[in-house]
């Protein structure tokens, strides 16, 4: 949505997935838009690395890779998180012996009801460059189109396929497309 394309009285129905359905017009790989914030969800966050642990699903690490792949974020694009104070967690995130992976992007600024935390950037993890095509499963893949259609743009540009993870992944029930909301039991 355009800054002053919404009039005032219409602002919280904006905010909302129906208005943006109904207000926004849709993106295309094509668009090319800078982003100047990221805002990510968190369960937890660590202060001083930047650490954090979302739903486990992984779509937050794919949209900042498509954005990374596209030229639309840089690593200097603040990514900002908003959790209670409860859920900062300075020792155990990530756990021992299991590092963050490759594509978990870390935060830059955690805001509480009580504080504004900058993470040292000289502490903070590495974020994404990109998609990590070879850490993605045909699984996933299959279930995300746009990110289908952006590998088939990249391996047309680069005159070859590009190869994903061999292993198969069982995907968590939300990461089903079509089941969400049916009312269906497995």
């Amino acid at each position: 949505i355009m800054p002053g394309e919404v009039p005032a009285e219409k602002f919280n129905f904006a905010a909302t997935a129906g208005g943006m359905k109904q207000l926004a017009k849709p993106m295309t790989l094509e668009d090319r838009t800078k982003i100047d914030l990221i805002v990510i969800g968190s369960s937890a966050v660590n202060p001083i690395t930047g650490a954090r642990v979302g739903k486990g699903e992984g779509f937050a690490e794919l949209e900042y890779g498509m954005m990374r792949q596209l030229g639309m974020i840089d690593e200097t694009t603040p990514v900002v998180t908003t959790v209670h104070d409860c859920q900062v967690i300075e020792k155990g995130l990530p756990p021992e012996g299991k590092p963050m992976m490759l594509h978990d992007v870390p935060v830059d600024i955690i805001v509480t009801p009580t504080r504004v935390i900058h993470v040292n950037s000289s502490t903070r993890l590495p974020k994404p460059t990109g998609i990590y095509w070879n850490l993605l499963s045909r699984e996933k893949l299959a279930q995300i189109k746009v990110l289908r259609q952006l590998k088939a743009i990249l391996e047309k540009e680069q005159g070859q396929e590009l190869q994903l993870a061999e292993q198969e992944e069982a995907l968590p029930p939300l990461a089903k497309r079509g089941e969400r909301g049916t009312g269906k039991k497995e």
